[in-house]
């Protein structure tokens, strides 16, 4: 482990932290909407993501860094912004779900454009799961939208 990271290290890390986080903040919003009766859906897909927290981790081992956690500031604030959204918005549901759609869409951004799959097709596969997991998750937020 150096202190200059490459490119991949740097994805890997950044896929990592961004599982973890999309995983937590479904988690919390499904908390949050518990009175739209989303708090299975999202839960659910939480679950779903999660799924890829150990895959990613050894990813991110055999490119010889530690696993690394998100900033737990950062996710505090996320889940204030939730509670912000759902006490200020008129239309709580569909805001809260449009913020699940924003974060879930940097992670699909970081997955479209690494390199990591370069590595072996073990993790070109894992990266072409990781998509399919983020297509539906689009896919179901957006159908609890309507």
């Amino acid at each position: 482990m150096s202190i200059i990271r490459t490119d991949n290290e740097a994805d890997s890390l950044d896929i990592l932290k961004l599982i973890i986080e999309t995983a937590d903040y479904y988690r919390e919003m499904a908390e949050l909407l518990a009175e739209y009766h989303l708090d299975e859906p999202l839960t659910e897909l939480a679950r779903k993501r999660e799924a890829f927290i150990d895959p990613f981790e050894q990813v991110v081992k055999q490119l010889d860094e530690l696993p690394a956690r998100p900033d737990p500031d950062k996710e505090l604030m996320q889940k204030l912004g939730g509670k912000l959204t759902q006490l200020l918005s008129t239309d709580a549901r569909n805001a809260i779900l449009d913020k699940c759609l924003e974060e879930d869409h940097k992670l699909a951004d970081l997955v479209r454009h690494t390199k990591l799959g370069e590595i072996s097709a073990t993790v070109q596969t894992l990266l072409d799961q990781l998509a399919d997991n983020l297509n539906h998750s689009k896919k179901v937020l957006q159908a609890l939208k309507n």
